[in-house]
């Protein structure tokens, strides 16, 4: 089954920069981690399967976790509404639709994505904006600022399910107003020291931890390096490095109740609601079914995706390192070779 996973990403990687792939199936005795392809195309460099990579919107799950985690120790709730926990230069921004007030957007509507607002990080006007500068550093109240300056209301609090990194950099500074720490050492001192994710850190805001591989913009087939755009321009919704045992670290941590006390705090973070057709989204972590798996996880603009699997308590995570990855395809093609016998689920104790 190695053998044929490797096919499998080497054959991904003629088509992409280059893949980086950890599955963990203990049921299979399947324990794979593998790369193929370019860790800088500029330079040939060869990608190694313990190379760091941007993780980018993944980076929601933890901030998602570190809200549940406040909300297991009743210093917030899901139906606050936001503003009344925010800095109060950034409440004073929010928008909201006509005849609704601000108070109506809750953390709730927040971490589900339905507090109407746009998705500010793929608008054309905030790409003019790095693009001027795609090397400067910029700090989260900066982004939000922007972010709500320039939204586009999708529509009214608690209305539609619209994707936004909007409210995920608003749930950053939420944070850091309620517990008087930086997000980035919330998620550190929280998350991953306790896990011992070593080489996991926020770009921009602490140092950097290993080799981090090149992602890339594909402009019609002409891959565009981004690693000349600054890292800190997602910030809590999308701005992490990671690796592929970190992330197995995490998957599998979380899903054992190791990073809350109660287990009807992962019920919580887990509870989400209708998306999209196929699709559930919860607190920062989003719920499919591929080849007959359900699993529980996110994907990241530039390639990249986590995901667990709690009936064959299978984790698997990577990148494909490109902004116009297929990432449903691959992990359809890499759940067909897994399991050969069909999508039917498995029964396991």
């Amino acid at each position: 089954m190695d053998k044929q996973i490797q096919q499998l990403i080497t054959a991904t990687a003629a088509e992409a920069p280059g893949v980086l792939l950890g599955i963990n199936a203990p049921f299979q005795q399947l324990h794979f981690q593998g790369a193929a392809g370019k860790y800088c195309r500029e330079d040939n460099a060869e990608l190694k399967p313990d190379h760091a990579f941007r993780i980018a919107s993944m980076s929601k799950t933890f901030t998602g976790l570190l809200c549940a985690q406040l909300l297991e120790q009743s210093q917030i709730s899901l139906q606050t509404p936001a503003v009344e926990l925010l800095p109060a230069n950034i409440a004073a921004r929010v928008p909201v639709a006509e005849g609704h007030h601000r108070e109506e957007i809750t953390l709730e509507l927040l971490l589900h994505h339905r507090a109407g607002f746009n998705d500010f990080a793929l608008s054309e006007e905030w790409f003019q904006v790095l693009a001027s500068d795609p090397g400067k550093f910029r700090a989260p109240e900066e982004i939000a600022e922007w972010a709500l300056d320039n939204a586009k209301l999708v529509g009214a609090p608690g209305e539609i399910y619209h994707y936004s990194d909007t409210g995920y950099v608003l749930l950053g500074l939420l944070l850091e107003q309620v517990t008087g720490t930086s997000y980035a050492q919330l998620c550190r001192k929280n998350i991953f020291d306790p896990l011992g994710m070593d080489q996991t850190y926020l770009e921009g805001h602490e140092p950097a931890r290993g080799d981090l591989s090149h992602c890339y913009i594909n402009m019609n087939g002409d891959y565009i390096d981004a690693l000349q755009i600054n890292g800190s321009c997602d910030w809590a919704a999308g701005g992490h490095v990671s690796t592929l045992q970190d992330l197995d670290r995490f998957l599998r941590a979380t899903f054992a109740g190791k990073l809350t006390v109660q287990p009807e705090t992962l019920d919580i973070f887990l509870k989400g609601k209708l998306a999209k057709e196929g699709y559930h989204y919860a607190m920062g972590i989003g719920r499919k079914v591929i080849h007959g798996k359900t699993l529980w996880g996110h994907l990241g603009h530039w390639g990249s995706f986590m995901y667990y699997c709690p009936e064959e308590r299978l984790s698997l995570s990577g990148t494909l390192n490109h902004d116009g990855a297929q990432h449903n395809l691959f992990l359809e093609q890499l759940l067909q070779i897994v399991f050969p016998n069909g999508p039917a689920p498995s029964v396991r104790p």
